[in-house]
Order: structure tokens, then C-alpha cells, then sequence
């Protein structure tokens, strides 16, 4: 029995990570740097195609630096993700979203937003880390936050009600890829707002075998959002992803 149950599942012990920093040029007391650290760990895989996952990541937003302040953190982000996935010539992932935005060091009122989503995801990629290893990717999510009388603890409001969000990207040569960010959200307002975000990308990047030393230069060429807004803004910085085992 005991052999049988291996046959079927297996504790794949694969992982993959992704950081950067971020500048907005001249910055200000809004946009000035991010520093992004994501993980996932895959934890049960089934038949070599169905795999239970979790992901971690922290999003840390930046004020001006005044003075001596070299460290002056203004918003925070935290996600945890926990959902399924299964991978043959496509991707198809179905997850359970929960996030939740701080306000850092601020005598304001509502220090933080939550957010709890049902997210359905349709990519070429396993991994948005594996993203500089496909000569064209794409990767499109649905996103649905519930709201209702009974549940309405779980979604902030007004915010989000429907998000679809289309990332893709395609390689010149060994070193460069061309890339947007495509979305569109709903908003849980009455009556509704839309909100939107066009942002094409250029990156640089040096694979290794165990991983990507990677820089990026973003333009936020329409960016209306609830919570963030950086229109006509710049945006570059330098990363490393990884994963493991390597394959």
C-alpha cells in the first residue's frame, strides 16, 4: 500500500525565489525605491503533473530619503498563497490569495488594507521565475475577490471585485527581452470604477545554472490604481531569481 501511495505522490522538494530593488527617478514622497523578495516551495506533486504549492512574498515601498534617513520604509505588502497547479504543454493554476497592505510609521487612520482572492492562472511558464528561460512566455490571471454581506471581513472595500492581468514577453538575443504588464481591474464601488495599467519592459539578464542576475527599465505608461499610480513613471532596478532543483 505504502508503495503504491509513492507511485502517486512524491515530496518533489523543488523551490524558487525572486528579489530586486527598484528606483523611480528623481523619486519622491511617494515613489522612491521598492525592494520585492518572493518564494515558493512546490510540496506535493502528483503523477509528475499536479503539484500543491505555497508562495510567500513581501512588497516594501519607500519614501524620499531625507537628511540622514537612508531607510525610510512607507507601505509594506504581504502575500501567502496556497493552491494547485498542473503543468504538461501549458500551465493551469488555481490558488487562494491572501495580502494585506501597512502603512508604515504613520499616525493616519486605516494602517492597512486586506485582501482575499480566488486566482486562476494560464501560463507556458511553471513559474514566473522561469520567465527568462522561454524565448516567447506569456502568463494571464483572472482574479475574483468575494464580497458579500456574510464575508465582507474578507476584502477591504471598495477596491477590487474583478482583475485580469496579462504579463508576456519575448527575447531579442541571448542577453535582452522585451516585455509588458497588461491589466485591467473592476472595482467593488457603486458604481463601479475601472482601474488599468500599461507597462512595457526591457530586461537584461545573465543565466547561470542556478539562476538569473537580471536588470529591468519600466515606463508606466497608463497606471490608475486604487491603492498606487505611477503614471508616466519610470521604473529600473536589478534582481536575481532562482530555483532548485535545477532543471
Amino acid at each position: 500500500m505504502i508503495f503504491i501511495l509513492f507511485s502517486f505522490f512524491s515530496a518533489p522538494l523543488e523551490g524558487t525565489a525572486d528579489l530586486f530593488l527598484g528606483y523611480y527617478p528623481p523619486g519622491d514622497t511617494v515613489f522612491n525605491v521598492d525592494v520585492s523578495i518572493k518564494a515558493r516551495v512546490y510540496l506535493i506533486r502528483l503523477k509528475e503533473k499536479f503539484d500543491l504549492f505555497t508562495q510567500y512574498s513581501s512588497y516594501l515601498e519607500m519614501s524620499e530619503q531625507v537628511g540622514n534617513i537612508i531607510f525610510n520604509p512607507s507601505f509594506t505588502t504581504h502575500s501567502i498563497i496556497l493552491g494547485f497547479q498542473y503543468t504538461k504543454t501549458f500551465c493551469f493554476s488555481f490558488f487562494w490569495d491572501h495580502w494585506c497592505r501597512h502603512l508604515i510609521d504613520r499616525e493616519l487612520r486605516g494602517k492597512k488594507v486586506v485582501f482575499n482572492s480566488l486566482n486562476f492562472e494560464f501560463s507556458n511558464i511553471k513559474d514566473p521565475v522561469r520567465r527568462f528561460s522561454k524565448k516567447d512566455y506569456f502568463d494571464f490571471n483572472y482574479i475574483f475577490y468575494p464580497q458579500t454581506t456574510i464575508i465582507d471581513y474578507l476584502n477591504s472595500k471598495p477596491y477590487y471585485r474583478h482583475r485580469l492581468i496579462l504579463s508576456a514577453g519575448k527575447r531579442i538575443n541571448y542577453f535582452a527581452r522585451l516585455a509588458i504588464e497588461l491589466e485591467y481591474t473592476l472595482s467593488n464601488d457603486d458604481p463601479h470604477r475601472t482601474y488599468y495599467t500599461v507597462c512595457p519592459e526591457i530586461d537584461f539578464f545573465k543565466q547561470k545554472e542556478s539562476g538569473t542576475f537580471y536588470s529591468f527599465f519600466k515606463y508606466y505608461l497608463k497606471a490608475r490604481g486604487p491603492l498606487r499610480s505611477p503614471e508616466q513613471k519610470l521604473f529600473f532596478g536589478i534582481g536575481y531569481s532562482f530555483h532548485s532543483p535545477c532543471k
